[in-house]
């Protein structure tokens, strides 16, 4: 049953989304395509595009990819399994660390899982660098060095110093950044 699928499959990312959507962009693939056929590329414009929504990437995934699916219902089914582990293990762990506030283990598993955040992380990074960088299909038309299309790697050079630099919110870069991209990249 499709709507069961849905669930199970969204449960699974749930559970093992330490580090939030941008460090479980591999596995949400993995589990989108079970679902759809989607190219890295184009889950690449889907997480821009979630990224100017409300709401964390895996739950907008998971809601995406349940309707596309199976329509509201599966869209239910995706988007309660892939909130539902979060729930459950705000509500066990707060416990835990409320109850063990100077506890030496607690607080030294705190600083081992924060390097394996890191690592999703950077592999999230590095998932979105493949589809944006090297398949965006631009690169006969305007330029391409060692196989990175040159002017979508500048873009994303300017958006990752402005964010940093001018505290300029996702939403404006991304409207600016996909203005500039059909005017200059179409």
């Amino acid at each position: 049953m499709i709507y069961l699928r849905l669930f199970l499959t969204f449960l699974k990312i749930g559970f093992v989304g330490f580090g939030g959507g941008l460090a479980i962009l591999p596995l949400i693939y993995q589990g989108v395509s079970r679902f759809t056929d989607i190219t890295k590329e184009q889950f690449a414009n889907f997480f821009g595009i979630s990224q100017a929504t409300p709401g964390p990437i895996a739950v907008n995934a998971a809601t995406y990819v349940g309707f596309e699916a199976a329509g509201i219902l599966g869209a239910a089914c995706s988007t309660l399994g892939v909130i539902l582990p979060s729930f459950v293990l705000v509500v066990v762990f707060t416990r835990i660390i409320t109850e063990n506030r100077d506890n030496r283990l607690v607080d030294g598993a705190f600083v081992g899982i924060r390097p394996v955040t890191l690592g999703m992380l950077l592999s999230g990074v590095w998932f979105i660098a493949e589809g944006a960088l090297f398949a965006s299909g631009n690169g006969d038309a305007v330029g391409v060095f060692f196989g990175v299309d040159v002017p979508v790697l500048g873009m994303a050079l300017i958006s990752f110093a402005l964010s940093l630099t001018e505290n300029v919110g996702a939403i404006k870069l991304i409207t600016v950044m996909g203005v500039i991209g059909a005017l200059v990249l179409s």
